[in-house]
């Protein structure tokens, strides 16, 4: 089981502190600048909005977007994205293992 870790995030002008298994800190960053891609893309697309709406447009077009990309049987193009990063990295610890065993 994975450690809790705090992420210390900002969006909209607003702090939010969230916690995160420690495996998955990287994917959550990722999910933060993905959202923040949005964000600022609703922003100089649209009017001006409050912020509450602007996440919530934000949020909508994540989800439209992750709906379209499902593949096969359900399977979610993030989640499999997830699963090779884990097995190159799981790869990469193996080699750097057995590369210093040799030394």
């Amino acid at each position: 089981m994975s450690d809790i870790v705090q992420v210390d995030i900002e969006l909209l002008g607003r702090h939010f502190t969230i916690g995160s298994p420690a495996d998955e800190r990287e994917t959550l960053l990722e999910a933060v600048r993905l959202l923040e891609g949005k964000i600022d893309m609703i922003q100089q697309h649209g009017k001006v909005m409050d912020a509450d709406k602007i996440a919530i447009m934000a949020a909508l077009n994540i989800a439209h977007d992750l709906l379209r990309t499902k593949v096969g049987e359900g399977l979610e193009m993030a989640s499999f994205q997830r699963k090779i990063r884990n097995m190159s990295e799981a790869a990469d610890t193996a080699l750097r293992e057995s590369q210093q065993a040799l030394f």
